[in-house]
């Protein structure tokens, strides 16, 4: 009697299990060592069930024939489940190679930054040297100048140069200073401070902005990201495309950021080199928000652009 309930609750617990292994098929991505198990717990189920109807007959015959079967599907359970962890193993080496590609992108992306915020820095610091350096001696220079010996007419002169330099400085401070963190994005949004960078710009390259929303404001990190992309495919054509013209269109939709930017500069081949260490950040960060950046260009036609993110997500 105790070795029948002991079937019974067997045959139960073997039900669940393939009930769940049945219905995670379809969510499994690798199916066929999926399949495979379930398929040994369903034998396994059909054995059972053939093992306690043996208990409620009285030919020996059938018994013995039942017997014989259940035997063979025992050794099918155990030829599906040897082929269920042939197929797992490969699985095990697959996420273990996929794995070792993560980390190889991590590093890849991890270098990227850090030779990015590396040039920022010394950007950042070449303007401080070469642009607010000099002025400064100037200001230091006029200062030493005065003296009660010299006319009137001699300070004032020299009080208008300090004050000229002065001024100068201020200014570039502030270009500095929206270089890093630009006030205008912070305060007005996307719009405004693409529109104002383009603008501020314009002497250097012509270039056409258009979007269909104005007012709208973003997450700090979208607006800043796309910013930042747009302010980076610039500066990478005025360097390097030798372009007389710049469009860029900025479209919301469906909580989508659409960014489709082209140059009609001289073009070139695309490969990891030329791609550029701050462009691949911005990848990065475009794809922090399930976003992405696309590169289309060949000698001589120029390059367009194609970046999107979704403002949802931050």
């Amino acid at each position: 009697m105790a070795s029948l309930i002991a079937q019974y609750v067997s045959l139960v617990m073997l039900l669940i299990a393939a009930g769940f292994a049945i219905s995670l098929v379809r969510k499994t991505r690798f199916r066929a060592s999926w399949i495979l198990i379930s398929c040994g717990i369903v034998v396994l189920v059909i054995t059972q069930l053939l093992s306690l109807s043996t208990s409620y007959m009285a030919d020996s015959e059938v018994e013995s024939s039942i017997d014989v079967v259940v035997r063979w599907l025992n050794s099918l359970v155990g030829l599906v489940f040897l082929f269920g962890i042939f197929y797992v193993r490969k699985l095990i080496k697959y996420l273990k190679r996929v794995d070792e590609f993560r980390i190889k992108m991590e590093n890849r992306i991890l270098s990227a930054v850090i030779k990015t915020e590396e040039r920022e820095r010394q950007y950042f610091a070449k303007e401080l040297h070469d642009g607010l350096g000099p002025l400064l001696s100037v200001v230091k220079m006029l200062s030493t100048g005065f003296s009660k010996e010299k006319s009137d007419e001699d300070n004032q002169l020299l009080a208008q140069s300090i004050t000229q330099a002065v001024d100068e400085a201020i200014i570039s401070v502030r270009e500095i200073s929206a270089n890093i963190s630009p006030h205008i994005l912070n305060n007005f949004g996307l719009y405004e401070a693409i529109a104002a960078f383009t603008k501020r710009i314009q002497p250097t390259l012509n270039v056409e902005f258009e979007a269909n929303f104005k007012k709208t404001r973003f997450p700090f990190a979208v607006e800043s990201i796309m910013y930042r992309v747009v302010c980076e495919l610039i500066n990478n054509t005025i360097k390097h495309a030798g372009a007389t013209k710049v469009e860029v269109k900025l479209n919301l939709e469906h909580n989508k950021l659409h960014l489709e930017y082209s140059d009609n500069g001289r073009g070139f081949l695309i490969d990891n080199e030329t791609m550029g260490m701050g462009l691949e950040n911005m990848r990065y960060r475009l794809r922090s928000g399930s976003g992405d950046l696309q590169i289309i260009s060949s000698p001589g036609k120029g390059m367009r652009a194609i970046a999107y993110i979704d403002s949802s997500l931050f």
